[in-house]
């Protein structure tokens, strides 16, 4: 894929000073405590400059955990890596108190949902799949709905403050109909608001970079409703979740875009700070800066390392922080 190898030239491990110090594959150790929040530029809003008073100390609010493109297509070593994920989050949910799980787009396609949905409901916490490219581009867009449609109901019911957009929708960019996969859900001081800028470009290069998706019931529009219906509360209290990685360049957001998607966060300025997202099979960690926007990459649990990313989530009344370690499950 062009875009996996551009963006993997700009996005490693250590390319943003950010909260969410990613740690290598496998490597277990716990956080020492709580994060400082004066040490990092994710934990205030944008020019802070820290001459008031001191931020408030974070505590953990939860933990949540975080599984990108498994790729399953059939009864193949694809769904075997699933399920060594799944085990291993149902394993370490009640230690590492992981109240959440995210499977960030790819999930499956021709004939793989129903193995894919079936391997994920061994998960012993609300889980939620997230659409990606691959289904589209080979023509299995709908299946991703109705594949989850039961999972995502019971996570209305049981998530607060879930709302799901209507799909599918008119597309007056591609013509016909897309079905657009967001969502938004309260958990603790967090509102995580899920994003489908899968591009409904049939196209091998195109059908690999984002689209805004910009017209009635699109995905920037979802966006803005967002950040406009959001409480005063701690910066970086609004997380992204998404499959294509949001940054600006090659593979990414053309200028246009980036300019209208940068617009609709300034309305909420300190409020979104971390993008978690899949697609490019790597785990790095990206500082958008001119969005205010780090990205957390996570890698493909069917490519090398079968890679469980875990977040835990600190608050304060000033910000949420991310702290995050990658483990591979093999």
């Amino acid at each position: 894929m062009v875009a996996l190898s551009l963006l993997l030239l700009a996005c490693s491990p250590d390319a943003a000073p950010d909260a969410a110090k990613a740690a290598a594959p496998g490597d277990t150790g716990a956080s020492s405590g709580a994060p400082d929040t004066g040490s990092s530029g994710d934990t205030g809003e944008p020019g802070d400059t820290g001459e008031a008073d001191p931020p408030a100390p974070l505590s953990l609010a939860f933990t949540f955990a975080v599984i990108a493109d498994p790729h399953v297509t059939g009864a193949t070593a694809n769904l075997d890596r699933l399920d060594q994920a799944v085990d291993w989050i149902a394993a370490e949910a009640e230690p590492r108190d992981i109240e959440l799980v995210f499977i960030l787009g790819d999930i499956a396609w021709g004939g793989g949902f129903d193995l894919a949905r079936d391997s994920l409901a061994g998960l012993p916490v609300p889980w939620v799949p997230v659409q990606g490219d691959n289904p589209i581009q080979v023509g299995d867009e709908p299946g991703f709905q109705a594949t989850f449609a039961d999972q995502l109901a019971a996570m209305g019911a049981t998530l607060p403050g879930w709302r799901l957009a209507p799909s599918p929708v008119p597309n007056p960019e591609r013509g016909g109909e897309s079905h657009l996969h967001n969502f938004a859900f309260d958990h603790g001081p967090v509102r995580f608001i899920g994003l489908d800028w899968n591009s409904r470009e049939l196209d091998p290069l195109w059908g690999e970079t984002p689209d805004l998706h910009d017209f009635d019931g699109g995905t920037l529009p979802f966006l803005a409703d967002e950040l406009a219906a959001l409480d005063a509360g701690p910066a970086g209290r609004a997380i992204l979740l998404t499959h294509m990685p949001m940054f600006f360049g090659p593979g990414g957001y053309l200028d246009d875009e980036a300019a209208q998607l940068i617009d609709v966060l300034d309305t909420h300025p300190g409020a979104v700070h971390h993008n978690l997202c899949g697609h490019l099979h790597g785990n790095g960690t990206h500082l958008w800066e001119e969005a205010g926007i780090t990205v957390l990459l996570t890698d493909a649990t069917f490519d090398d390392a079968n890679t469980v990313r875990v977040v835990e989530v600190w608050a304060s009344a000033d910000a949420v922080v991310l702290e995050s370690e990658l483990f591979d499950v093999r």
